[in-house]
Parts: C-alpha cells; structure tokens; sequence
C-alpha cells in the first residue's frame, strides 16, 4: 500500500460516511467513522504488519473528522451534501474551439441561502494559501468556477431558485492521522471574495487555453522558473539537465 492507496483508502470511507451521514450528523459519530475507517482497511488485504501501522493513524483521523464537522455544524447544518462530484464546464469562442474542463470535487455543501463551500481532502501536502491565491494551484479556485456556471450537475440551485450557487468557501482537510491528525485550512483572500477569484482563474485559464490555439506558441518544458513543479514530465525530452550542466560549465 502506498501513498496513493492510503489516499484512496481516506477518501473512499469519507464518502461512504458522507453520502449517508451528510445532513443527520450521529450523536455516536466518532465511533461510528472510526469503524467505518477500520472496515476499509480490513476490506483492503494489505499485509498484517503494514495494517498495523495504518490503523491508529485511520483512528485518530476518523476521531478528527468527527470533531472538526461537528464544530462547522454550529455555524449551519448544509441542506446538502455531494460528495466525489464529476463536473463539466465548456469554454467557447476560443480560437481553437470550444474547451472542456472537467474535474471532480471532494465534497460540496449547499446550503438553503444559496452558498456554497467545496472540500478537498488531502492525504499528503497542502498549497499554501498564497500559491492557490496567486494562481499556481488553481484546483479549488476552477472548481468554484464551474459550480458558479452550473458545471456540477449534480448540484443544482435550490428547488425554486434560478440563481445559480454561489461559492464562499473553499477549504482543505489535510488527515495525516499523525500527532496532529487532520487540520483545516481555508482560502482567504485578502482584498477580494472567493467568487472574484474564481472568476480570475477562470479567466486565467481561458487566457492560457487561448495562447495554446496559436500554432506558433511553444510549449515549454519550464514555462515558470523558480516556480518547477519537483518532477517535470517533459524535462528528459527537452534535455534540460544537459543544457543546465552547458550553462554551468560555460559551454554551448
């Protein structure tokens, strides 16, 4: 089992527990998702000892969990909850055609006055606020944007309600299951709302995607130094190790 297993593992008990749980909250819950969570990984046929050292750490998630929705209850109980939420959203009068987003939601709550927040569960490292604000990791930012213009279809506005939701929350949940087993940590935006940055990533996109329909623009392999993902896909191809060292050394 490794990192990817144990992210599934997370996610799939989560939205187990949500799609059943999401608006009547257990007065037992703790124990309840720390079962569920346990029922997963015996369901998983991973090694003794490898089970062994996941369980505590699936424990004191679910225990997490629990606490952490039961105290963002006291602020509103959603009318609705969707979890791992499939959406599209189309861009047209791009020079190259129309352009299909397409992406899937962790969790999203809905609630009677039309809000909105969307959930990402992450099982490993979390963007920094000021990288999602600035544009490098886009995924809420895009995802808020496709709610916002109907690309959840699962998500419908309100029965009686033509407007569509509107999104003012956007948070993560790291669950490490460690000595500090979950943490929540929400998007602010200092001079703005969540909406108006949707809207720029948006925008930003459509921007970049517009770039990519000119037959003349390349496709570089660090389009954004100091700014490298760890591991570049395209970095063997485009020889960028080989033009480093040249660099460093002087020669051409």
């Amino acid at each position: 089992m490794d990192a990817s297993d144990y992210g599934s593992l997370v996610h799939g008990a989560l939205d187990d527990w949500f799609r059943e749980h999401g608006t009547n909250w257990p007065a037992n819950a703790a124990a309840r998702l720390q079962s569920l969570f346990l029922a997963r990984l015996d369901n998983a046929g991973l090694r003794p000892a490898l089970a062994a050292w996941w369980r505590p750490r699936l424990t004191r998630i679910a225990a997490w969990v629990a606490e952490a929705e039961t105290a963002r209850r006291q602020n509103g109980v959603p009318s609705r909850i969707v979890t791992e939420a499939r959406g599209r959203t189309r861009m047209t009068d791009l020079p190259g055609g129309p352009f299909d987003l397409t992406g899937r939601a962790d969790r999203i709550d809905v609630f009677e006055d039309g809000s909105a927040s969307i959930l990402d569960y992450k099982t490993g490292s979390v963007p920094s606020n000021t990288n999602v604000v600035a544009g490098w990791n886009p995924q809420l930012p895009l995802e808020a944007a496709m709610l916002a213009t109907g690309g959840f279809p699962d998500v419908p506005p309100e029965p009686g309600d033509k407007k569509p939701v509107s999104v003012t929350e956007l948070l993560y949940w790291r669950l490490t299951g460690g000595a500090s087993p979950g943490e929540d940590m929400g998007v602010t935006v200092k001079d703005g709302t969540i909406a108006e940055l949707a809207v720029l990533a948006w925008e930003s996109l459509r921007e970049r995607v517009t770039a990519y329909d000119n037959p003349d623009q390349p496709y570089l392999s660090h389009p954004h130094p100091g700014n490298e993902p760890r591991f570049a896909d395209y970095a063997q191809l485009a020889r960028v190790a080989e033009w480093s060292t040249a660099r460093e050394d002087g020669s051409e």
